[in-house]
């Protein structure tokens, strides 16, 4: 990536953390069983998920892509000053090869999130 644009970047992070995320989730999700999980956390949630019916795993797969979403388009708010962290007493700045990325990241990531909802 020689030049990239705050579109471009936006794009390139909904496709690392909200789309391959969700996939990643689906994908242990429906092919883990929880006798096969050693954290505790991913067995009550394996158990969870395999007492849940279809409808409901959709929903909860559903949740889990929003909250990447949300997540995401928080922390770019905080970048573009859009949101403030308590004790920041000076604005972030993403940079890429010299170029100032920030301004409306978190707007830019929200349309690209509402374009590829399914």
């Amino acid at each position: 990536m020689a030049d990239i644009s705050p579109q471009d970047f936006v794009s390139q992070l909904h496709a690392a953390v909200v789309e391959v995320s969700t996939a990643t989730y689906r994908d242990l999700l429906f092919n883990t069983r929880a006798d096969q999980a050693s954290d505790p956390y991913w067995k009550r949630v394996l158990t969870l998920f395999g007492e849940l019916t279809p409808e409901q795993r959709e929903v909860l797969l559903e949740l889990t892509r929003q909250v990447a979403i949300d997540a995401t388009a928080n922390v770019l708010g905080i970048i573009d000053g859009a949101c403030s962290m308590n004790d920041a007493n000076s604005r972030f700045r993403l940079t890429y090869g010299g170029r100032d990325l920030a301004g409306e990241l978190q707007s830019l990531f929200l349309e690209q999130a509402e374009q590829s909802s399914p």
